[in-house]
């Protein structure tokens, strides 16, 4: 319950302020030919243009892009902070993504991912580890979790945009650098104090924060340049995650009955079929197991007890893959669930890193 108030709270803060995450990137002019310095009244012009910060039109125009968000809030007592980071580049076909949510100081998800290629990396805690993708497809991730972001919007999703039209209209006072062409504006209103910096002779935000005394903080910042994420190699090895769904059918005819199961799209890493085990477990302990490569396996106990273990690759050939999809069949009547074993990790698919 801790996690879903702080959630929703999250989204009760943030709906105002960002919105609009697949935005068509559009020219920013100068407005009135007063790029640097702008006065108050140029800066507030800027804000009337339509997708004045947003990162997936930045992220379009930039093959090396960096985005962190940070939201702290305090709520009756409760403390709730929720960071996400998220980078990618196009040259090296790698992107990474970290998220961590605390809440009143105890981690609740601390993870980061390297993927775009063969090898991946994983933390989870302090630990990392290498997995794999046997058949790695790079996709920009700023589109993908915006894509994800407009499937379920009731997740939980980095911000992506911000409406910078509700800031216009407030007094600023702007400083800046000449040389580096950077400037930096602050207002406040009644409730929130605000400090957006941009850059460029046609200026352009690269950051907002946004305050409220000790108990709300919000801060967007987008990086272009010194983009570094690399891989490493020999890291102990990580399983494919996954976590059987509920069956797409699981009924009794007569003596037989029948459990049909299938993997989801949202399956981000492939593996062979061969490096993976499909078992059926009673009471914790495994009654039938079949190695997917071999498709089709009958297993038969001295006490007439049968399973028909079946595998269909129906996503991509030879890998366990979004689509595929499995059919356990039995006479046992005992309670049965089921588990995937990774061989090449040696590790149950569903088991914490």
């Amino acid at each position: 319950m801790v996690v879903n108030r702080v959630f929703l709270l999250a989204f009760v803060l943030l709906s105002p302020f960002y919105s609009g995450c697949i935005e068509v990137p559009t020219v920013r002019p100068c407005p009135d030919n007063a790029c640097f310095p702008l006065t108050s009244d140029s800066f507030n012009e800027l804000f009337t243009q339509e997708a004045a910060f947003d990162v997936l039109a930045l992220a379009s125009e930039h093959e090396q892009i960096r985005v962190r968000s940070t939201l702290i809030q305090e709520h009756q007592g409760e403390r709730g902070e929720i960071y996400w980071d998220v980078a990618k580049d196009d040259d090296a076909g790698l992107r990474y993504v970290s998220t961590r949510y605390v809440v009143s100081g105890l981690p609740l998800i601390d993870s980061e991912v390297i993927d775009g290629q063969g090898i991946t990396n994983i933390r989870s805690g302090s630990d990392w580890h290498q997995g794999r993708d046997a058949s790695p497809h790079y996709v920009d991730p700023f589109f993908e979790l915006a894509q994800r972001a407009a499937t379920d919007p009731g997740g939980m999703w980095p911000p992506f945009g911000f409406d910078t039209s509700q800031l216009a209209g407030l007094s600023w006072t702007i400083t800046g650098d000449a040389f580096s062409s950077q400037q930096v504006a602050s207002a406040s209103n009644d409730t929130h104090d605000f400090i957006i910096e941009l850059t460029g002779l046609s200026p352009q935000i690269i950051a907002i924060e946004v305050y409220s005394g000790d108990d709300y903080e919000f801060i967007l910042r987008v990086t272009t340049e010194d983009i570094v994420i690399e891989l490493k190699d020999s890291l102990p090895r990580a399983q494919i995650p996954f976590v059987p769904q509920p069956p797409n059918l699981l009924a009794t005819y007569g003596d037989t009955t029948i459990l049909v199961g299938s993997i989801p799209e949202a399956l981000a890493h492939e593996a062979n079929l061969s490096e993976i085990e499909i078992h059926a477990t009673v009471g914790g302990e495994t009654a039938a197991s079949m190695r997917l490569g071999d498709g089709d396996s009958n297993i038969s106990t001295t006490d007439g007890t049968w399973w028909n273990l079946m595998w269909m690759d129906a996503g991509q050939q030879g890998l366990f893959s979004s689509l595929d999809t499995y059919y356990v069949r039995t006479n046992s009547t005992a309670e049965f669930d089921v588990r995937f074993y990774d061989l090449w990790a040696d590790a149950w698919t569903d088991q914490p890193f």
